[in-house]
């Protein structure tokens, strides 16, 4: 690969990851607490905190929450405009060996997905509400239709090897799962139990997102 795609396909993907889990620690050890549901719990909950709710300016208790929507937003938006990057370089990697058609339209939505990431940090959920759902919604919807155009594209590549693909796939299982989940599982507004739920897939799903991009990087560091 030439050293910018380089940079935008393996080195600031990975370094981006690195830079995320940095600023959501942060953001987690100063938010000041509280919760939907109970506004006196005291720093953040795993279980009962979607990680939205470190962006907002204004914790449920009514606490300024300065700290932790800086690095919580500024790690989104930074996370944005890589991956929007990334998806805008990736697709020239596939150019002789997949068909083409599916790189680039995995590629659209991968960098409208991008997007959507900027949009989240942009629009804390306690100032912009109803911009800020529309983009964590799409978001994931994006990126579903990235990750399974690029699992059939990678798994008809002839020098990625299969496992590369096989991790896309469960990328992409994964999200569908979650969407379903967050779509038609319990509404987090009933009780602290739904919210649970809500709030442990969100969590699980990022974690096989990261873990999807670094595999990735892996995959196109070999080429």
């Amino acid at each position: 690969m030439k050293s910018i795609e380089n940079l935008w396909l393996v080195v600031l993907p990975r370094l981006i990851l690195g830079l995320f889990i940095i600023f959501n620690i942060i953001a987690m050890l100063t938010y000041p607490g509280s919760t939907y549901h109970d506004n006196l719990s005291l720093g953040y909950s795993l279980t009962q905190n979607f990680l939205s709710d470190l962006g907002r300016t204004v914790s449920f208790s009514g606490e300024t929450n300065f700290f932790s929507s800086l690095f919580f937003n500024m790690g989104l938006i930074l996370t944005g405009i890589v991956f929007t990057f990334h998806y805008f370089h990736i697709w020239r990697v596939f150019l002789q060996d997949s068909p083409q058609i599916l790189s680039l339209i995995g590629s659209t939505f991968g960098m409208l997905g991008g997007l959507s990431l900027i949009g989240v940090g942009l629009t804390p959920s306690d100032l912009y509400l109803d911009i800020h759902i529309i983009c964590s919604i799409w978001l994931f919807r994006f990126f579903f239709v990235a990750s399974l155009c690029y699992s059939v594209v990678i798994l008809r590549h002839a020098r990625f090897e299969n496992k590369f693909a096989g991790g896309y796939l469960f990328f992409t299982f994964s999200i569908l799962l979650y969407i379903f989940v967050s779509e038609f599982g319990p509404d987090p507004e009933l009780n602290q139990y739904a919210l649970a739920i809500q709030v442990v897939s969100q969590k699980i799903i990022l974690l096989i997102f990261m873990a999807s991009i670094y595999i990735q990087t892996m995959g196109l560091k070999k080429l």
